[in-house]
């Protein structure tokens, strides 16, 4: 059996106190900032080629802003698929959670995802209003 060290034991659930809707979102972030600067490092050589097509997304995205309609529809397409391939390499670490963290996670999966469909019909509505 393999000697585990502290940073990748597995923590213990510890007694979290109730806060109101403000303070808990920002000791979430807190929570989620520190997480990120302990764990953040440490990535498997296999993810460095979806960490890549974050920027590049996003340049191309920037790019597509300023192409014809058709190459415009291909770049979109390609930023879609490249986004759809960052969240499945990392859908796979649902696997290790409880049955509540992975409906949890699932929820704030589902949720951003509707999100980002929300603001992309206002957006699309914000640009159609504006005068020509």
């Amino acid at each position: 059996m393999p000697e585990e060290n502290s940073s990748e034991a597995v923590q213990t659930p510890k007694s979290v106190p109730r806060l109101g809707f403000i303070d808990n979102v920002l000791e979430a972030l807190k929570h989620v900032r520190q997480s990120v600067k302990n764990q953040g490092g440490r990535v498997r050589s296999s993810d460095y080629l979806s960490i890549l097509l974050v920027p590049v997304t996003c340049v191309a995205l920037l790019a597509a802003s300023l192409c014809a309609s058709w190459a415009r529809l291909l770049v979109s397409l390609l930023a879609l698929c490249s986004v759809l391939f960052y969240v499945l390499a990392r859908i796979g670490i649902m696997r290790t959670l409880t049955e509540r963290q992975a409906a949890l996670i699932w929820h704030i999966l589902m949720a951003t995802f509707l999100m980002g469909i929300t603001f992309a019909f206002v957006f699309l509505e914000i640009l159609n209003s504006m005068p020509s």
